[in-house]
């Protein structure tokens, strides 16, 4: 008789402990920033690793995504497209990976950060997570 009492308890415990396991996956964080004015607007979507820049005023100047990859380095994205329009950026990120997205205005010089003006973002940027 005691054998089915043990059986009872521990089929509730191991089917607990499964599903602890199962939810142990962590999601992504999504993150968003803007330039100083609002000029530019960038997103980092933690599904897929995208990240949209977008340029939301027609200012003349275009739209820069900057982005830190923790253990990776610095990246600057640009949308040249004009107002209302929006880049996405497929990237390769590994999850769990933490970023900081920022969003900037510049006029394109030919290289990935030359032309940025730096003092378009000094107020804020966004973190997420892979």
């Amino acid at each position: 008789m005691r054998f089915p009492k043990r059986a009872a308890m521990i089929v509730p415990i191991a089917a607990a402990l499964t599903l602890g396991m199962a939810s142990t996956a962590s999601a992504g964080t999504d993150c968003t920033d803007y330039s100083d004015n609002g000029g530019a607007k960038v997103t980092f979507k933690a599904y897929g690793e995208h990240l949209l820049v977008t340029d939301v005023f027609g200012d003349y100047h275009s739209a820069v995504g900057g982005i830190e990859i923790y253990g990776d380095g610095h990246y600057y994205y640009w949308n040249r497209d004009g107002k209302g329009t929006t880049r996405d950026v497929n990237l390769s990120i590994t999850d769990g990976t933490s970023v900081i997205v920022n969003a900037f205005l510049g006029d394109w010089e030919g290289t990935p950060s030359g032309g940025i003006s730096w003092n378009s973002n000094v107020v804020s940027n966004a973190q997420g997570v892979a």
